[in-house]
């Protein structure tokens, strides 16, 4: 009877945790009507492989029933699935073998094999496709490029190595920094695409425009809407 008793009010528990933990803007916030990207690369499926998850907290409730699975942990948590670790103050547990991980509080992600790291305050990751969605105070870390990449809310897809960005999106590489409302970015060839008041800063000077995109040599700049800019010449030595 306790045994029972204890189950129906550990059930009211997980019913009644806040909603909106599992939820996340799928689709980059509204911005300017933009032409159309480059092509991203085909629709990420689902994964055939399960692979195992390690989490560590200083908390944990929920449910392990087969298909029914939720755990809540809280306080320092570690999680590890694939090549990826995740920390946060709180992250969700739910879906058949937890494929769905929803993270809040002090985001942290690092994954070792694909060579970039991830801060936010929100995060949720789809296991089996290997998809995250980062939201607020977004910073990317793309050592494997040498990238700095910060926005508002951030897409990533680790088997096509796509990040999709928008909201306040600055985009650093050596002496170059780009900011727009819009980019996307392919960590394989290097290519970015950026829209929304584009503006770009070098050592050379300024350029702005509607859309500002590049192939893998960022120092070829690509430029197109209403474009504009300010050239600094370069101070040349004086003989003494």
């Amino acid at each position: 009877m306790k045994s029972k008793i204890f189950a129906l009010i550990l059930s009211f528990m997980m019913i009644f945790v806040p909603f909106s933990i599992g939820f996340a803007q799928t689709n980059p916030p509204n911005v300017q009507p933009s032409p159309e990207p480059p092509m991203q690369g085909q629709q990420t499926q689902p994964s055939s492989g399960k692979k195992p998850i390690v989490f560590s907290a200083n908390t944990v409730q929920g449910v392990i029933a087969k298909g029914k699975e939720n755990t809540i942990l809280m306080g320092s948590v570690h999680v590890t699935t694939g090549s990826l670790t995740i920390t946060a103050d709180r992250i969700d547990l739910s879906g058949e073998d937890y494929v769905n991980v929803v993270c809040l509080g002090n985001v942290t992600v690092l994954d070792t094999e694909k060579g970039f790291s991830l801060v936010a305050e929100k995060l949720n990751y789809h296991r089996d496709t290997e998809i995250g969605i980062a939201q607020r105070k977004v910073y990317v870390n793309d050592t494997k490029n040498n990238t700095i990449i910060e926005a508002e809310w951030l897409r990533f897809d680790q088997k096509q190595s796509i990040f999709e960005a928008a909201v306040t999106v600055q985009v650093r590489k050596e002496d170059m920094s780009i900011s727009s409302e819009y980019a996307l970015y392919n960590r394989d060839t290097e290519e970015i695409w950026l829209h929304g008041g584009a503006i770009a800063v070098t050592e050379d000077g300024v350029l702005k425009g509607d859309v500002i995109s590049s192939s893998s040599d960022w120092s070829k700049l690509k430029i197109s809407g209403e474009v504009s800019g300010t050239i600094t010449p370069k101070e040349t030595a004086t003989s003494q």
